[in-house]
């Protein structure tokens, strides 16, 4: 039979959906008749060109007029208005309808078969036809949104991980569209990771592999949802709870951490909070890195040259890297130059990519100038090594090129005279090392800029 003459037989079922009179059948004859051909049609892969007419004929006379008759009714209903009509046709309102259709066999199943081997169904029930309205008709996210809300209110933490993911999805869907609160993001994503939390217990309990992968990848995709949502006071309120309640589950700890973190929260109470408690509990690089961001944020110098110092030792390059570079700011700021240069070097041995060390170094020799002679000259011959380091930091990373020509715009202007660099003795492009005072530097004679 042609796909045209499905498509009306698909149309003619919606209608009768609708009102037309039914007719006297056979419920057994025709419930025996249909699933015969549906397995035929199952072999063939759901096939449109495999459907024989009489599977629909007798599947729809069964669904009108036996709907508490066999359960498999509604299950062979969503593959036959999936795979039959709602894939095969291109009429967009034509494919409503057929959706309309999909809709009032889940209603129906669940009208009629509400309980399955362990109690009431219904949640799941209306969970797959959430997802199914997002897939094929994601103009209706309000519908999906209200079926998926259902199934994980009756369900809780019996839901399943895909109606957990898609629910979200509905939820920012529906802020989007002006239909909620842009709050409900934030609560709902608290209510659903305690699902997820408690699922990812009891499957790892289970050691039920499969299902706590599910549970985690959701876990992951409920996180990278919420990010542009959350600021930091939302992210505090709704993990201030949960540390409350677990201060010492290292876990939970690193995982709040990790996010507040993320989002640039690393300023919070509660972040220094989770980091002290997570070190006191497992003392690591990691953990001291944390705690020294912190309190850096604070202008505690002192506690966070101290945990910096620990957390230089982390596996994570990245970290270490970056507590090298706070620990060489740090000594610039406390004019422990010297030191400084070491730490920046440290930083930029772990990344040679970075030209952040040499910016730093940059500004320790200018610093200092003072401390590298007296005299309109030689208390200016650190601005030279100084650009010089400017130079290195864009040619070993052009994502800083505009930050290095200003500082290099900047101190250039601070180089001796014409008349200077001529009255004692020296000539532009000269080579010239700066060995009276720490910097050590071998560099070239330059004039200000006029």
């Amino acid at each position: 039979m042609r796909i045209k003459n499905l498509l009306f037989l698909g149309l003619a079922f919606f209608l009768l959906g609708n009102g037309v009179a039914k007719a006297q059948v056979d419920c057994e004859t025709d419930y025996s008749l249909y699933r015969e051909y549906i397995k035929q049609w199952e072999q063939a892969k759901y096939n449109p060109k495999n459907i024989n007419p009489q599977m629909i004929t007798s599947w729809r006379n069964i669904f009108l007029n036996c709907p508490d008759f066999r359960q498999n009714t509604y299950l062979d209903g969503v593959k036959i208005m999936t795979y039959a009509f709602i894939r095969t046709t291109k009429d967009e309102a034509l494919k409503d309808k057929y959706v309309d259709t999909l809709v009032m066999i889940y209603d129906k199943r669940a009208q009629y078969f509400p309980n399955g081997k362990n109690g009431s169904q219904v949640g799941n029930i209306m969970g797959r036809k959430g997802l199914d309205l997002l897939t094929w008709a994601p103009q209706r996210y309000e519908e999906a949104y209200n079926a998926l809300k259902q199934a994980i209110d009756m369900d809780g933490n019996n839901s399943n991980y895909a109606f957990v993911d898609s629910y979200f999805n509905a939820v920012i869907t529906m802020v989007k569209n002006g239909k909620l609160e842009e709050s409900t993001i934030l609560d709902e994503y608290s209510r659903l990771m305690e699902i997820v939390d408690f699922n990812i217990k009891r499957y790892t309990e289970a050691a039920n592999e499969k299902l706590l992968n599910n549970f985690n990848a959701t876990k992951g995709n409920l996180d990278v949802a919420v990010q542009p949502y959350a600021n930091c006071e939302d992210l505090v309120r709704i993990y201030q709870p949960k540390f409350n309640a677990n201060p010492n589950d290292a876990e939970l700890l690193t995982k709040i951490a990790e996010v507040l973190e993320k989002r640039g929260c690393d300023n919070t109470e509660l972040y220094l909070a989770v980091a002290v408690n997570l070190h006191k509990i497992n003392p690591s690089p990691e953990s001291a890195y944390l705690i020294g961001k912190k309190y850096l944020a604070d202008k505690d110098y002192t506690q966070a040259t101290n945990y910096l110092q620990q957390a230089t030792k982390s596996e994570n390059t990245d970290w270490a890297h970056q507590s090298y570079i706070y620990l060489a700011q740090i000594m610039n700021m406390n004019k422990n130059y010297e030191l400084g240069r070491d730490y920046a070097r440290k930083a930029y041995a772990l990344d040679k990519t970075n030209g952040e060390p040499f910016i730093i170094i940059g500004q320790l020799y200018a610093a200092s100038a003072k401390d590298c002679g007296s005299g309109d000259f030689y208390s200016k011959t650190a601005f030279w090594a100084a650009v010089d380091q400017f130079e290195k930091a864009k040619s070993v990373d052009p994502s800083i090129a505009s930050k290095a020509n200003e500082l290099i715009n900047a101190y250039s202007h601070y180089f001796p005279t014409v008349e200077s660099i001529f009255f004692n003795g020296f000539e532009e492009g000269q080579e010239y090392t700066l060995d009276g005072c720490w910097i050590k530097e071998t560099t070239k004679v330059r004039a200000a800029k006029q």
